[in-house]
């Protein structure tokens, strides 16, 4: 079911694919080669085995001047057009390959530690393996290197590659994330002022509850049991001088956790966002110089 159902679904593939490459032959030929170059990549999308396709997005690179594009396409129409014996198509796949092949642009990358086996590299959009990352052929011009790796701070630069020549680049050890609350200091200095003031607060309202409380009891009977026998006029004044105390009691205890939190956080939380600085030493060799570097992310 699966086979019968996925053949149609190729054929529609295959033939809207050959009408999208007419028509950017046709727009080819009347002169509008961007727009018959973004048409051929359409085609190739849907029929990716068309070798005369794939020539054709390979003289878009080319026309473009993107040689190593252009190189890799040219290399897989020239390896199709061998195995199925298609002598123009190899020959000329052959002739594109010999002009270009001297102009292509080589970048050379260097790494200050040994990544995991989930680190990732990717060299102008595309995942690139690290054991090829000594030689990776590269369109000339800006070209975005990233480098990435579990619970680390990526790496991305981009490097300005010239075209026909080898560019040497190392990519320094990659920093630890930081995580930093940016009003966290801010919060840790406003809970040290009000958990401060809520100290001298409930200091004050304590003296008040305790002042409150002996003028209270002043009239009191202290019995045997330790109880307090006063006379029904002082009963409310014992009761409010009681809870007052109370009061202090918890404002103090409030006043205490805000201050001692406040004065963590402000002390604690980083000043600034960034990474972990770090500093390697790494070999540098290119066509003209030999040495060591330092490298580091400040």
């Amino acid at each position: 079911m699966i086979a019968a159902a996925a053949a149609p679904a190729f054929a529609d593939n295959a033939k809207t694919a050959d009408e999208k490459f007419e028509a950017a032959g046709k727009l080819r030929d009347a002169g509008k080669v961007k727009e018959a170059c973004a048409m051929f990549s359409e085609s190739l999308a849907l029929n990716p085995n068309a070798i005369g396709t794939i020539l054709n997005v390979a003289r878009c690179a080319e026309e473009d001047n993107k040689v190593a594009t252009a190189i890799r396409y040219f290399s897989d129409a020239r390896d199709r057009a061998r195995e199925q014996n298609l002598a123009p198509q190899l020959s000329a796949a052959e002739q594109h390959l010999a002009a270009l092949t001297p102009r292509q642009s080589h970048l050379v990358i260097t790494f200050s530690e040994k990544y995991p086996a989930d680190a990732k590299l990717v060299v102008g959009g595309r995942v690139v393996d690290f054991s090829n990352a000594n030689d990776i052929a590269v369109d000339a011009g800006a070209v975005e290197v990233v480098v990435s790796s579990p619970d680390r701070v990526p790496y991305t630069t981009t490097a300005q590659v010239p075209e026909a020549q080898h560019l040497s680049l190392t990519v320094p050890i990659l920093g630890y994330p930081v995580t930093v609350c940016a009003s966290c200091r801010t919060v840790g200095k406003v809970s040290v002022a009000v958990g401060s003031v809520a100290a001298v607060g409930s200091v004050i309202v304590g003296w008040i509850s305790h002042r409150d409380w002996r003028n209270a009891t002043a009239q009191c009977t202290k019995l045997p049991s330790g109880d307090l026998a006063c006379p029904q006029a002082q009963v409310d004044q014992v009761n409010d001088a009681r809870t007052l105390g109370n009061t202090s009691t918890v404002i103090g205890i409030t006043g205490g956790v805000l201050l001692l939190g406040g004065a963590a956080l402000w002390y604690f939380a980083p000043s600034r966002s960034g990474t972990a600085e770090h500093m390697a030493f790494v070999p540098v060799v290119t066509p003209t110089e030999a040495g060591i570097a330092a490298i580091a992310r400040f």
